[in-house]
This record gives structure tokens, C-alpha cells and sequence, in this order.
């Protein structure tokens, strides 16, 4: 009967220390440090993930005697995930060239892609992208539709709270004799998320 009774007594003891520590720590007021630096990377988060659109593009120019070049592309794309993305471009490219002394002939190519980029390691991505381009270069059928599979890699920076820089080098694996790219196919483009 005496180890009965010692040993309700202990468990009684137990019951009440602990019911005393969690009272105090739930009526004290202060916050430990960790849960301060939890909340604070909990708000990081929600303000990085808040911002899954974005918002971005490139331009291009190269000027000489007898050619001139332009290129605008201007791209919209959503953030599944922080590393998986996913968008769309558009793509219009002002060629010039110098056919004889004073006379000049335009062509202006556009089109659109889709694209799907995933940051593998650090802001390392890789990228698969497809453009249809309808391509007016005195094509004895007029103008054609060009297609272009772009594969490659690059690297992805966040800049500040919503802009970003990105580098990448890619192949077009479907170039043909009309293709307007050579390969590689150098890309920088920044941009911002919303």
C-alpha cells in the first residue's frame, strides 16, 4: 500500500510541475527568439509567394552599312512553384537590309512562344520553349511560318523585393535554312513580379 501511495503521489507531483511550466510559458508574454525568427521567415515567404506572376522581357538591336536589326519581346509567365515556371512571349524583329546603293528593303517578322523554366540548383534553370514565327524574307509563297524548339539552361537572379535578371543559352533544335536564329541563341532579360 505504501509503494501505491508514493507512487500516486509522484504522478501527482509530475502532473502538477508540468500543468506549472505550460502555464507559465502560455501567461508570460515574452517571445523566445527562435519563434520570433520563425515568424519573421513565415512573412518572408508569404511576400515572396505573394508575387507568383511576373512580368518581363528583352530587347535586342544591331546595327551596320547595310543592315539594321531590331527586336522586342515582351513575356508574361506564373510561378507554379518558387522553381517551376511557366509563360508566354511575344516576339516582333524589324530587319533591314541595303539591297543596291540607296534602296533598302523591310521585313518584319512576329509571332509567339510558350515556355517552361525549372531552377534546379541555386537560380541554375533549364528551359524548353516553342515559338511559331511567321517569317517574311521574299519566301517565293510570301510569308511562312517558322517553328523553333529552344532547349537550354541559364541562370535565374532575383533582384530587390520583385525584379529579376536572367542569362540564358539555348539551341533551337528544329533550325532549318529559314530559321532567323543561329545557334546558340544568347538571351538576358529582366524583369519584375506582381
Amino acid at each position: 500500500m505504501k509503494k501505491t501511495a508514493r507512487l500516486f503521489v509522484l504522478i501527482l507531483f509530475m502532473a502538477l510541475i508540468t500543468g506549472v511550466q505550460a502555464q507559465y510559458q502560455n501567461t508570460s508574454g515574452q517571445k523566445r527568439e527562435g519563434d520570433v525568427q520563425k515568424k519573421e521567415l513565415k512573412k518572408k515567404k508569404k511576400r515572396k509567394d505573394y508575387y507568383p506572376w511576373f512580368f518581363g522581357g528583352m530587347l535586342g538591336a544591331g546595327f551596320s552599312s547595310y543592315s539594321s536589326y531590331v527586336q522586342v519581346s515582351p513575356l508574361i509567365g506564373y510561378k507554379i512553384t518558387p522553381a517551376f515556371h511557366v509563360g508566354t512571349r511575344l516576339t516582333y524583329i524589324f530587319n533591314s537590309y541595303e539591297v543596291a546603293p540607296n534602296q533598302r528593303e523591310n521585313f518584319h517578322d512576329y509571332g509567339a512562344s510558350v515556355f517552361t523554366r525549372y531552377i534546379f540548383f541555386k537560380g541554375l534553370f533549364a528551359q524548353a520553349e516553342y515559338e511559331a514565327l511567321s517569317y517574311d524574307y521574299g519566301h517565293k509563297d510570301g510569308r511562312i511560318w517558322i517553328s523553333s524548339l529552344f532547349l537550354g539552361a541559364g541562370y535565374y537572379m532575383n533582384m530587390g523585393g520583385r525584379g529579376f535578371a536572367s542569362f540564358a543559352i539555348l539551341f533551337n533544335v528544329l533550325e532549318d535554312e529559314y530559321s532567323p536564329y543561329t545557334n546558340p541563341i544568347i538571351r538576358i532579360g529582366f524583369g519584375f513580379g506582381f
